[in-house]
């Protein structure tokens, strides 16, 4: 059984990689000997691990002594493999071609000694990148290459992240022309916390496992976007469920990427879909705005995934009387509350709910130092008008504002009692909202917080 592990076009469009097998030749004598002597396998050192759970045998010798350690375009493989381990350039996310050169500074020396029949240059020329017609093309090259060298039973493993629906819907193109369909898929935490790291980065990647495509059933898609939602909410079902409400083991962002993939598993089942040219729409050149059906479809995922996601504290009934620009801020006050000021958390939610300006809303909106304004600091902005200015909880805001300023209640009542249409029959709403604003554990919250307990207590008390 051979397995090789690597990553598809980081450096360029090859696979960097070596492969633990049995009976493979070694295709470096050099890296061979260190590689005995020093039991060089990391990549399957999980294995080991297992030996309580399954009988793996004498397999754990095998692992141990044979290697096949390649430099080889993932296009131009010629042999065949059981599993296939990618981590393929996540589009236009990160310049990988570019990154590989400022390693090389310091390899390119040492490279052709160590391994002769390696080269050491960077192949920018062959690298799969961007997000267009050309990256389309070389990932469809690549992966229908390795689906011919890989068993029908056999799986690959594909490592992607983005927070692009549109990378996504290509994503589920790409994987259609090479015969592929995603069976299972799982969001993981790859990066954690550091001073080191600054910016809007994504600390969450997706693990697809690809089988080969057999199904010729045929759908509308018309047909596909409930089981889309479907698939999305049973996947945050289990992903929650193995939450630990003390120390959480997802984020947000994580829950949405997991959302994509939800949409993969259930877009990829089918042989075709009745609506969709696929041919046609990985060739095409896009025009910039312009949002596909399969896009619409996981963007609509993504949508599921956020009103899935109610807020601790916020009832669902309450929920789902919120506007999209309501949903927004209170789940922004959540991640805030954990301590996450990634301004990419915030667009991954206006995207999700559909909110196209929020920057009125944020107080800060520097990469780690994202966060939005208090009921204070908002004041009188946006108040009246359309939109979130007339929402229940622009109001419910500005009464704390009110109660905070005064340090009375009166004000408050004064102001919801005659602002808030219906206030009597809203008033169970009012008081919703206003525990949870009174309980954010957020330090620039503590004042506001204090006046929404008093306001809360008011209003709960208020009687005709």
């Amino acid at each position: 059984m051979l397995f090789w592990i690597g990553h598809l076009a980081n450096r360029d469009s090859r696979l960097v990689s070596w492969a633990p097998s049995v009976g493979v030749e070694t295709t470096n004598d050099v890296f061979q000997s260190q590689a005995l002597n020093t039991k060089f396998n990391w990549g399957v050192r999980g294995t080991l691990g297992f030996q309580s759970v399954i009988n793996i045998g004498t397999a754990i010798d095998s692992i141990s002594q044979t290697l096949n350690v390649a430099v080889t375009d993932a296009r131009n493989i010629r042999f065949f493999a059981d599993y296939w381990i990618t981590d393929p350039p996540y589009a236009d996310a990160i310049n990988y071609h570019e990154l590989s050169e400022f390693f090389l500074a310091w390899y390119e020396k040492h490279l052709p000694k160590l391994f002769p029949e390696w080269y050491a240059d960077s192949k920018r020329a062959l690298a799969i990148r961007g997000s267009g017609k050309a990256f389309r093309q070389g990932m469809v090259e690549a992966y229908s290459n390795l689906a011919r060298h890989m068993p029908d039973e056999g799986l690959q493993i594909v490592m992607f992240t983005h927070q692009d629906a549109g990378v996504w819907a290509d994503l589920a193109l790409i994987l259609w022309a090479a015969g592929l369909r995603v069976t299972a898929a799982w969001t993981i935490g790859t990066e954690t916390e550091s001073a080191l790291k600054e910016g809007n980065y994504v600390q969450g990647t997706v693990l697809m496992v690809l089988r080969k495509q057999t199904s010729e059933d045929v759908a509308f898609l018309d047909e596909i976007v409930p089981l889309v939602e479907s698939e999305v909410e049973n996947q945050l079902e289990a992903m929650l469920a193995l939450e630990d409400k003390e120390d959480p083991n997802f984020t947000d962002a994580d829950y949405q990427l997991a959302a994509y993939a939800a949409a993969l598993r259930v877009l990829t089942q089918y042989g075709d879909i009745e609506d969709i040219d696929v041919s046609y729409e990985l060739s095409r050149e896009r025009v910039r705005g312009e949002v596909s059906p399969i896009a619409k479809i996981i963007e609509d995922a993504v949508k599921t995934a956020s009103n899935f996601l109610i807020p601790a504290g916020i009832e669902g009934h309450l929920w789902k009387k919120l506007t999209a620009v309501e949903k927004f801020y209170l789940k922004g006050l959540e991640v805030e509350s954990h301590g996450d000021l990634r301004s990419g958390v915030y667009q991954e939610f206006a995207r999700g709910f559909g909110v196209r300006d929020y920057q009125f809303l944020l107080e800060s909106g520097k990469a780690n130092q994202t966060r939005l304004k208090t009921a204070s600091e908002l004041k009188r902005r946006e108040l009246g008008g359309e939109g979130f200015g007339n929402a229940l909880l622009r109001q419910v805001l500005f009464a704390v504002y009110r109660v905070a300023e005064s340090e009375e209640t009166r004000e408050g009542m004064t102001w919801l009692k005659t602002e808030v249409k219906d206030y009597w029959a809203q008033r169970e709403n009012i008081v919703a909202l206003l525990e949870y604003l009174s309980r954010l554990p957020i330090e620039h919250w503590r004042d506001d917080a204090a006046a929404a307990r008093l306001l809360a207590g008011a209003v709960d008390n208020d009687h005709v």
